[in-house]
């Protein structure tokens, strides 16, 4: 395993979620860049090429859903590991969003974000170094 720090990007419109995820995460020992515009967001991403995208779900204009659908057409099989971060319980449709949900479309997990930090953080840490 080589040394480089793991590089994460979050997408999350609440700026003060942003911050303290940011901030958790590079006290964890990761580079970390935040977008809170899920446009901007996927301007950006491509070029920063992160190990994991904490992704928030419910955001305006674009949700989340709709950009993991967009950053699995713009990565295609080179796709991040990207975890779905949300507070919600289900989907406008009525899907109930949890685990089973994020990997039935191609994600590689999903956390709450109100879970506690450190639990947070340490499920960050197993994705990210899954194989």
């Amino acid at each position: 395993m080589n040394n480089q720090k793991k590089k994460i990007v979050i997408i999350d419109d609440e700026t003060s979620f942003l911050s303290i995820f940011e901030t958790a995460l590079k006290n964890a020992g990761f580079e970390v860049k935040g977008f809170f515009d899920p446009e901007e967001s996927l301007k950006q991403v491509f070029k920063e090429k992160p190990d994991l995208i904490l992704l928030d779900i419910s955001m305006p204009g674009i949700d989340g859903l709709e950009v993991f659908e967009r950053l699995k057409k713009g990565f295609g099989r080179k796709l991040p590991k990207t975890v779905f971060l949300t507070n919600l319980g289900g989907t406008m449709a009525g899907a109930g969003i949890d685990e089973h949900f994020a990997k039935n479309l191609g994600a590689s997990g999903y956390l709450k974000k109100f879970e506690d930090l450190e639990i947070t953080v340490k499920k960050v840490q197993e994705i990210i170094n899954e194989e």
